[in-house]
């Protein structure tokens, strides 16, 4: 199951999905929720709000840009799309990377029989 729904997606697009839009979105959910489980495990097993948030964030990305253009320009006119928008590439950020990890408890962790670093 998806973490953020056809509605997230929307409410977030701020418009409805055509019918050609929901089909690409239902497959991203998928995908999205897939990266972000994988690479967060505990989102699979108890999902925040936040990572239905950022699932429906990477979707909204692909959309919003399908043809990953970056650069538009005819006559006087021109457009640019940041870079970080402009991939049409379904990822994770680095600001939705921190939302999704767990809230830090102690300054650092001491693992067991973890290596030691040359000096």
């Amino acid at each position: 199951m998806a973490l953020a729904t056809l509605t997230d997606v929307a409410d977030r697009l701020g418009r409805d999905l055509t019918d050609s839009e929901t089909r690409q979105a239902t497959a991203l959910l998928a995908d999205a929720t897939a990266l972000i489980v994988d690479r967060f495990p505990t989102q699979g097993v108890t999902p925040t709000s936040s990572a239905a948030a950022v699932c429906a964030a990477m979707v909204v990305r692909v959309l919003r840009n399908p043809d990953a253009r970056r650069t538009e320009q005819l006559d006087d006119y021109s457009f640019t799309v940041d870079s970080a928008v402009s991939s049409g590439q379904l990822y994770i950020s680095a600001a939705e990377a921190e939302l999704l990890r767990p809230p830090r408890t102690s300054a650092f962790t001491i693992v067991p029989g973890a290596p030691v670093p040359a000096p």
